[in-house]
């Protein structure tokens, strides 16, 4: 019982040491400036287009179990980045950092990205979206990850986009 006393008493005075540095640190905290600032404000935006969300859902049905189906997915996600070279590593993560494939077909045992699938809009055709597509290309051939690019704003049926994005037709 003397030993559970002590006990209690010693953490009841380290606790009464601490407490000032503790109350401290909280206020420090609150007296700095917000995480994000006055002048800037936000709201959540559609992570698809209507058009995307339409193929999102049929995508869905044509690969039912066999893979997760992700939209928006950053590249540097799909893909491991090793080097020796820091520098090098550092500035191929900055020539990715930003860019995103439409859609990630990803195997649900192992987790890791089986296919992309970017749809071809006619509208965004221009140099920097050919130099972007060859980028992506070039990083999911060197990670084994196959490209799919069918037409966007085109009506799929789920058996039709099975078959182009190449799983089996699911049963009718």
């Amino acid at each position: 019982m003397d030993t559970l006393l002590m006990a209690a008493i010693g953490l009841l005075l380290i606790l009464l040491i601490a407490w000032p540095r503790l109350v401290s640190r909280v206020k420090e905290r609150e007296a700095q400036e917000p995480l994000v600032p006055d002048e800037v404000s936000l709201r959540a935006q559609p992570l698809l287009t209507k058009s995307e969300a339409s193929f999102y859902n049929v995508l869905r049905l044509a690969v039912q179990d066999r893979y997760l189906v992700f939209a928006q997915v950053p590249v540097w996600c799909l893909v491991e980045v090793k080097s020796d070279d820091r520098k090098a590593r550092a500035a191929f993560l900055n020539t990715i950092a930003l860019k995103r494939v439409d859609f990630a077909l990803v195997h649900p045992g192992t987790l890791a990205a089986a296919k992309v699938i970017e749809l071809l809009d006619l509208s965004q055709a221009s140099g920097p979206r050919e130099a972007r597509d060859q980028l992506i290309d070039a990083v999911c051939t060197a990670a084994g990850i196959k490209i799919v690019r069918p037409k966007a704003r085109m009506a799929y049926t789920v058996t039709a986009l099975a078959t182009l994005v190449g799983v089996e037709p699911p049963p009718e």
